[in-house]
């Protein structure tokens, strides 16, 4: 894979998933942009851009000539039960996860078709099957699935490819510090078909397939990269 002269930029690229992401396409030739509230921890161009923000986006995006690659991947997560969610709550996940990456999109798009680029979403398997701890994170996760679809759709005759990515367990920062004991995440790992969390470099292999040439002819798909975790309905018991 070869991504020489191409400009990729990745939202939520300052870390975990993201900072993976914009690694591996850095190291295939990419020119790598992160978008991001926080800056990241290696060079990359970067600008700080919440994706709730259309002014913020619509500034960054100015000043940026070309674009040949869209990884949609900030988002947050969190686990409630729908009797303890809050009307603030549903309006800051719905603000990042689906309204983020609607923006963002919308606010490159013409870039990517006068390219005929790529976009990659980053959703979870927990956009196919239920985490009953999340049913909010769920539901836009599962949002980001269909939205990949009608873009696809939309825009394939101009050439520009829609995929997801839908990652599992993935040992991330944020996931390590969640385990309270060595116990916790060895019973996580033994819940996961393969029998292991997943890595961030492991999302990001095939994040870059899907943004290569090798993926030429790839469009609207959905790709688990979750150790079997969506095969069934385990995650719901």
């Amino acid at each position: 894979m070869n991504l020489k002269n191409k400009i990729a930029i990745v939202t939520g690229g300052s870390n975990g998933i993201g900072e993976a992401i914009a690694n591996k396409l850095k190291e295939l030739g990419a020119k790598v942009i992160i978008f991001d509230i926080k800056e990241p921890k290696s060079t990359f161009d970067y600008y700080k851009v919440d994706i709730t923000k259309d002014y913020e986006i619509k500034k960054a995006v100015d000043l940026i000539d070309k674009v040949d690659i869209l990884v949609n991947n900030a988002g947050i997560y969190f686990e409630k039960y729908i009797e303890q969610t809050t009307d603030e709550d549903i309006d800051k996940m719905v603000d990042v996860n689906i309204k983020g990456t609607f923006k963002v999109t919308r606010n490159l798009i013409d870039k990517l078709k006068e390219n005929k680029g790529c976009i990659v979403n980053i959703a979870s398997c927990l956009g196919l099957v239920p985490e009953l701890t999340s049913p909010l994170y769920c539901t836009t996760k599962a949002g980001i699935v269909m939205f990949t679809k009608c873009l696809a759709q939309e825009y394939a005759n101009l050439g520009v490819r829609v995929n997801c990515v839908l990652p599992g367990p993935i040992l991330t920062e944020l996931l390590e510090t969640s385990f309270k004991s060595e116990e916790q995440k060895v019973k996580c790992s033994n819940r996961i078909p393969i029998k292991r969390i997943g890595t961030p470099n492991e999302v990001a292999n095939v994040v870059a397939f899907l943004c290569s040439e090798e993926a030429s002819y790839v469009t609207g798909g959905v790709y688990t990269v979750d150790g079997g975790v969506s095969t069934s309905s385990i995650y719901s018991k």
